[in-house]
């Protein structure tokens, strides 16, 4: 008779079983529940992708046709003057539409993280859910492991597409309005600044709606604190790194560098001491006569060339993502003290 009882289960296994599906509830009640959010996400970056596209053909068709008429921008011929300002208007606002959209994308970032610290967390707090889901569907831990690796996934995945799109977008506009390396709106919204963004902006979301939670308190701090980063490494950024400076002898035919990020240029004395840019710009004074009674021998230009992008980027990628891994220590922190 005990050769027909069939054998009972490794009590391991049984234990191990629901380990390897853990996360799999979380992640799909996650999903259902803000399903609307994400597809509604979803298609505006769409959207933004195949308006971005668009842009871009658009400026190879009016490249296409100002070099059907055979002019270019420095033709003397006034035949040509016409052409040349369709061609540089249709280029102005081009560029201006993709401007905005590198604008939008370092605004991204900082809604995304008010989106996990209000809908996603502290909402959860105020309608009393949470302790039904800590109860019956997954330990605290692991509801806030599935609140920041799900909506990072698909942040970063997201961002980084559109990042990928605006660069290339951008790279199609060229002469007269080339994509500038250190603009605000191509700088933040290129390379990997942007996904360390998401990551840093998630995780101070996570810890604003565990602290307040409050749905639009939390919001309001997590879009504050993103907003505070976000400014101060733009004040900062200059000084990530190590700028080349130049030496010129002043009324020489000194040319400044192609795509300089400028930091900071003036003259200086023999001793050294530095004078600002514009301490001889009178024009009623006599330029040589005012800068040899100021001392000034030499002018200097300190500026960041365009091989810095990538230390630039970097330095700023570490730094946020140095950030994100402080808030979401310090969000795991506060869910062991509430939880107990």
């Amino acid at each position: 008779m005990s050769t027909l009882t069939p054998a009972k289960p490794d009590a391991a296994r049984v234990s191990a079983a629901p380990a390897r599906t853990v996360l799999r509830g979380p992640t799909r009640v996650l999903l259902r529940l803000h399903r609307r959010v994400l597809w509604g996400a979803g298609t505006v970056s769409l959207v933004a992708i195949v308006g971005m596209v668009a842009v871009a053909l658009g400026a190879d068709r009016v490249a296409a046709d100002f070099a059907a008429t055979g002019c270019t921008l420095s033709s003397p011929a006034e035949s040509c003057f016409g052409p040349a300002r369709v061609y540089t208007d249709h280029m102005l606002d081009l560029d201006r539409l993709l401007g905005y959209v590198g604008l939008a994308l370092l605004a991204l970032p900082a809604v995304m993280g008010a989106f996990v610290a209000g809908p996603l967390i502290a909402r959860e707090w105020e309608s009393g859910s949470i302790k039904l889901s800590w109860t019956q569907s997954s330990r605290p831990s692991v509801w806030l492991v599935t609140r920041l690796a799900v909506p990072a996934a698909l942040v970063v995945c997201g961002i980084t597409a559109l990042s990928a799109v605006h660069v290339w977008a951008q790279g199609r506009i060229k002469d007269p309005f080339p994509a500038i390396w250190y603009d605000l709106s191509y700088f933040g919204a290129s390379g990997t600044v942007p996904a360390a963004a998401a990551l840093m902006a998630l995780a101070v979301g996570a810890l604003a709606g565990l602290v307040l939670r409050r749905t639009v308190p939390a919001m309001a701090a997590s879009l504050f604190v993103s907003g505070l980063v976000a400014t101060a490494l733009v004040r900062l950024r200059d000084n990530m790194w190590p700028t080349t400076r130049d030496t010129f002898t002043p009324g020489s035919d000194y040319v400044w560098p192609d795509r300089a990020a400028v930091v900071e240029w003036g003259y200086m004395t023999s001793g050294g001491d530095r004078l600002p840019s514009n301490i001889c710009a009178d024009p009623s004074v006599d330029f040589e006569v005012c800068l040899s009674e100021h001392g000034g021998t030499t002018g200097y230009l300190e500026y960041h060339p365009a091989s810095h992008y990538w230390p630039l980027q970097l330095v700023e990628t570490g730094i946020l993502l140095a950030l994100a891994a402080l808030a979401v220590f310090a969000a795991f922190r506060v869910l062991r003290r509430l939880h107990g």
